[in-house]
């Protein structure tokens, strides 16, 4: 099985569309190429392909991935996709609104947490993704599907927070309701997470990643405060339900002793200096045998 990154980074991209400060501003002076909002594909040519996460950017990424592109030559037709299925793993915006760009009357299943299905349904929006053909599956926690042959996935509950358009109905800032989950991903050759946001690394998930072969992280915000500091924000990663790259309790101290093969940060936040090779946090991150996710990069999983 092949893990297609179709983004790398964190809501607003890379650059993003109103910033010229933080890692944007070598992008916007053609320093380093863009990235799109975090996404990945799970499949083979001959299988399909299951999509996690539709970010805002679903469209421009199918296009700049050819093994998703439409077959002219398909036995359905010229309207078709390998995209069999898509998997969401909360309801932030950045992995929901993609989902309207597949509204063309194609067949695929959508999978979820019975919570993110339901703030689907109860926004008319979506209703532009025709239950006829577009079928929904609540995924629970610990679940296993099956959604192509020779691929096991797996949801599991990671500490996160409510969608940002949900905090003032709801009254809370973070904590874990449910609403924020982990990828297992099996084939046979190996296991591999996918945790796009993560608030806390508890004991359970720790065990969980000591398991794994390779692992993509939620890789946000490098320094807590950074985005104050770079006057990009008043929030902190922490307030955004993402647990700083850097401290005792980040994933660079916390996940140091696991046996992993490869490890990646993924859902990179503009304001985060590991975009930068030459800047101290990504050498930091490299002498910690960590490397970082960009748009278009394929792993045999």
């Amino acid at each position: 099985m092949e893990l297609i990154v179709l983004g790398a980074a964190a809501g607003g991209g890379l650059p993003q569309w109103n910033c010229a400060g933080g890692q944007s501003h070598y992008v916007w002076n053609d320093n380093r190429p863009a990235q799109t909002q975090a996404s990945v594909a799970v499949g083979r040519p001959e299988l399909g392909y299951v999509v996690i996460n539709a970010s805002p950017d679903l469209r421009q990424q199918i296009i700049q991935t050819p093994t998703l592109h439409p077959r002219s030559n398909h036995q359905d037709g010229v309207r078709n996709s390998p995209i069999q299925a898509v998997i969401v793993t909360n309801a932030d915006v950045d992995n929901i609104a993609g989902l309207l760009n597949l509204r063309e009357k194609q067949a695929f299943d959508i999978y979820g947490p019975t919570k993110v299905l339901e703030i689907l349904n109860e926004n008319s929006i979506f209703a532009v993704l025709d239950p006829e053909f577009v079928r929904q599956h609540p995924l629970e926690t610990q679940e296993t599907i099956s959604p192509l042959p020779g691929l096991d996935i797996e949801l599991f509950t990671v500490a996160g927070k409510a969608p940002l358009y949900l905090e003032d109905r709801l009254g809370i800032e973070s904590g874990d309701l449910g609403f924020t989950s982990g990828i297992e991903i099996r084939t046979e050759t190996g296991k591999t997470l996918v945790i796009s946001s993560c608030a806390a690394i508890d004991q359970p998930l720790l065990e969980r990643i000591q398991t794994a072969d390779h692992l993509l992280f939620d890789g946000t915000v490098f320094e807590d405060d950074e985005m104050p500091k770079l006057g990009l924000g008043s929030k902190t990663g922490r307030r955004m339900g993402h647990l700083p790259i850097s401290g005792s309790d980040g994933p660079l101290a916390r996940l140091a002793e696991c046996p992993l093969q490869t490890k990646r940060f993924f859902h990179i936040n503009n304001s985060n200096p590991i975009w930068d090779p030459q800047s101290y946090a990504y050498q930091r991150i490299q002498s910690a045998g960590w490397d970082i996710c960009h748009d278009g990069l394929v792993l045999q999983i």
